[in-house]
């Protein structure tokens, strides 16, 4: 336990990660990403000032997450160009924003495939992400065999990307009994839809036969986290919600039947506010909320 959590410390990705500096993102897409398979034209790259050109109606999701450039480009057999594997690398700010971007695409019911930090695939797309990029490999036309010629695309570009396979450090403080696999997601801000509540992660937990979402908030510093409280707090009392607030060695507790969230439990612990939310009673979260307080860094 100690150990894990000594690296947790050195690896929190709340700071940037260092790039390879060396390569620019088009850079990264080799000339083939799969015996046979070559690139058919140029790369086209997108910043932030262009990006709906090329994902309209998708671009906005990727800008909370540091998006700085994406390229993209298609490869062929040159006897069959009615088919293809078109290839979008993304850079992102860093690993948490890498990760952020991935986790809106994963579902825990994909399969899973070794590449980078983490990837999945289907019969139609192969996604991952590793350092501070995230990967797309997408079918164009009907494709056989799709599954080895994503993973061969995919290893390729992981082989062009900078070598660490980590994931984000905050994902350790999750597990916690009962949490569903691979369900964590990353918000760079406006977690649960709330602005107050700033930047965070959910995870789905199983308690009994419930299945509830466990947040990690990032407030920063522990003036921070108590703001989130006071302003959780404000917007309660609109909305006619009456919280049961106390205070425990670790810090400020609350309980409340939420108008949109049903029972939550929070808790300020130094810089993170840790909780359970969509319960039937509040209290029923007391036990993960012990559970998520045990793994902060320096427990």
């Amino acid at each position: 336990m100690i150990r894990w959590l000594l690296i947790l410390t050195a690896a929190l990705s709340v700071a940037s990660p260092v790039f390879a500096a060396e390569k620019a993102v088009d850079a990264l897409l080799p000339a083939a990403c799969a015996p046979g398979w070559v690139m058919d034209g140029k790369v086209a790259t997108y910043t932030p000032e262009n990006l709906y050109k090329y994902i309209d109606g998708e671009a906005e999701l990727y800008m909370p997450y540091g998006f700085r450039k994406a390229a993209t480009v298609m490869y062929v057999e040159p006897d069959n160009k009615d088919i293809g594997i078109v290839v979008n690398i993304f850079e992102m700010a860093s690993l948490l924003d890498a990760f952020g971007i991935y986790a809106n695409f994963r579902s825990p019911t994909l399969e899973q495939i070794k590449v980078g930090a983490e990837g999945f695939f289907d019969e139609s797309q192969l996604m991952f992400y590793q350092d501070g990029y995230f990967v797309q490999v997408e079918a164009s036309g009907s494709i056989t065999q799709e599954s080895s010629l994503f993973r061969s695309c995919a290893e390729a570009i992981s082989h062009n990307l900078p070598d660490g396979k980590e994931k984000p450090g905050e994902l350790e403080i999750l597990k916690v009994p009962g949490a569903v696999p691979r369900t964590e997601r990353y918000y760079a801000g406006g977690l649960l839809g709330h602005g107050f509540f700033g930047r965070g992660f959910t995870a789905e937990v199983m308690i009994g036969e419930a299945r509830v979402k466990a947040i990690l908030i990032l407030g920063g510093t522990e003036a921070a986290a108590a703001r989130i409280f006071t302003e959780y707090g404000k917007y309660l009392k609109e909305s006619k919600a009456t919280p049961q607030v106390s205070n425990a060695k670790e810090g400020a507790v609350l309980h409340v039947i939420d108008p949109l969230y049903k029972g939550v439990v929070l808790h300020q612990s130094g810089q993170y506010v840790v909780g359970v939310v969509g319960l039937k009673e509040p209290r029923e979260g007391d036990g993960v909320v012990a559970q998520l307080l045990s793994r902060l860094p320096g427990r």
